[in-house]
């Protein structure tokens, strides 16, 4: 059984993925995650994610600011704590809407998601 553990958000690396996105993931196999990922995503005014899937349900939590997220090209204008379910393989884009930092949380129902980008 994993050992239960406290992750200090400084004490982990923050990348710079795309220009004006820091993703930090705080909760993952490296801290002894067995099941699930999470973290959180910082998006300066303008920037965004570009559309992608991946190969596990994800769920995102807003934390601050306005975005826009669009799931199977419906879109959705959102806000501090309302949430989104995507599920494996769902095409789906997330963007900074507001003049405010822009920053969510979000999980994955794996330690080993990845990422495929839709072009």
């Amino acid at each position: 059984m994993p050992k239960a553990k406290f992750v200090p958000f400084d004490s982990v690396e923050h990348q710079n993925k795309r220009p004006g996105v820091v993703l930090t993931s705080l909760v993952d196999g490296d801290t002894g995650a067995t099941l699930i990922s999470s973290g959180v995503a910082e998006f300066e005014v303008r920037a965004s994610a570009p559309t992608h899937y991946h190969d596990a349900e994800e769920s995102v939590i807003v934390i601050e600011g306005e975005g826009l997220i669009v799931i199977d090209g419906e879109e959705h204008v959102v806000h501090p704590n309302d949430a989104a379910f995507i599920s494996p393989g769902t095409h789906h884009s997330i963007a900074n809407h507001g003049d405010q930092p822009f920053k969510i949380s979000w999980t994955y129902a794996s330690v080993n998601w990845s990422t495929t980008p839709v072009e």
